[in-house]
């Protein structure tokens, strides 16, 4: 978890209700198949992205579907995008890999991230990490939203999966 930092004390004060499970520490998409969530909601994957220009951008979709990363960077605006690394995770959204959720961009300060939600996740619960990945919370994607917004970002929804 981000040092210092209670993400329960603050959707409290944001009166954000939601659903906590205890878990094993799930590191990959691979790890989540050991692990039973309970909670109701789309379980959700994180992917913070960047292109050669260093502009930056969080995608949040389906955990169980597959990225499309041409979709991706056409909707932020950005050139061909790949991977942040653990350095750069730490500086914009002082989070480790495998604890990276939506609720991070509380740190982002600067608003240097791109904020883009799927499309499907229009009047749904999520499931996401409480900046911690040995833990999920169950939250509406109407909150979430607000959370985003309460921490001076905006957002996008958009079509992020390849069609298979």
């Amino acid at each position: 978890m981000s040092e210092g930092v209670d993400i329960f004390h603050a959707l409290k004060d944001l009166d954000i209700p939601y659903e906590k499970q205890e878990h094993k520490a799930i590191f990959s998409e691979e790890d989540s198949k050991d692990v039973v969530i309970t909670l109701k909601g789309t379980d959700v994957k994180n992917l913070f992205v960047k292109d050669k220009n260093k502009n930056y951008g969080l995608v949040s979709m389906d955990l169980h579907k597959r990225a499309d990363l041409k979709k991706i960077a056409e909707q932020f605006g950005f050139a061909r995008l790949s991977f942040c690394n653990p350095d750069e995770l730490k500086q914009y959204l002082n989070i480790t890999p495998g604890s990276v959720t939506p609720l991070c961009i509380m740190f982002d300060t600067e608003r240097k991230v791109k904020i883009l939600y799927d499309q499907n996740f229009e009047g749904k619960k999520v499931i996401i990490h409480p900046l911690r990945n040995t833990a999920s919370i169950s939250i509406s994607f109407e909150d979430l939203k607000r959370f985003t917004e309460h921490f001076g970002h905006t957002w996008q929804l958009g079509d992020v999966y390849k069609n298979d």
